[in-house]
């Protein structure tokens, strides 16, 4: 099973635990498009948000937008909400679940999720991580030089069973939720920290 954790608990965030059931097919069918699954991954990690906040972040017309809030409301993944500012002139939205868990992938005694539904998904959040790399470097020059100095893209492979691969995995999935329990005790206002991504893939290496 796969899991994609984008968000931290904090205030008008989605707290862990929400909704960790298995995200269905029609949720999954909504999230293969990168620029709503970049949408979702910025009301998962910054909590609520307007449409027009989310348009001046991602250089996309409001109107697009709100068609693909829309599409992800449908799927149960969003929801609109009303903010305690009152401003009606604005369109406030926040995410219903803070990860994307797939169910058990397909074997003899268990159907599982059908590849048509899960591979579309699969290869559009391969494409958002690579989007989100080219992002960061397209913002290293303007970026300090310990958060250069910070950042680090490394990759191995290792001849391992199915078991040894599951074993690593959930060690490094240890580990990210460790250092989560950092994160979370910084305050969001400390100008020291920045939100960092994690990536983690495990997969049988084709040549």
């Amino acid at each position: 099973m796969t899991q994609t954790h984008l968000g931290t608990p904090g205030e008008d965030k989605p707290r862990t635990g929400t909704r960790r059931d298995p995200t269905d097919s029609n949720a999954l069918t909504a999230m293969s498009n990168p620029l709503r699954m970049r949408i979702l991954g910025i009301l998962r990690v910054e909590g609520i948000q307007t449409v027009g906040s989310i348009s001046t972040r991602i250089h996309e017309a409001p109107g697009s937008v709100s068609y693909h809030l829309s599409r992800l409301s449908r799927a149960g993944l969003v929801e609109k909400i009303h903010h305690h500012d009152g401003d009606m002139r604005k369109s406030w939205w926040k995410a219903t679940r803070h990860a994307t868990l797939l169910p058990a992938a397909r074997r003899p005694d268990n159907p599982g999720a059908p590849h048509e539904t899960t591979d579309p998904f699969r290869r559009s959040a391969a494409l958002s991580y690579e989007q989100a790399y080219e992002r960061y470097l397209d913002a290293i020059p303007r970026l300090s030089a310990d958060w250069v100095e910070a950042g680090t893209s490394d990759d191995a492979v290792l001849r391992l069973t199915p078991d040894e691969t599951n074993r690593m995995i959930r060690d490094l999935t240890e580990v990210i939720h460790r250092w989560s329990a950092v994160a979370d005790a910084h305050v969001p206002d400390d100008p020291r920290t920045r939100q960092v991504a994690v990536i983690l893939q495990a997969f049988a290496w084709i040549p």
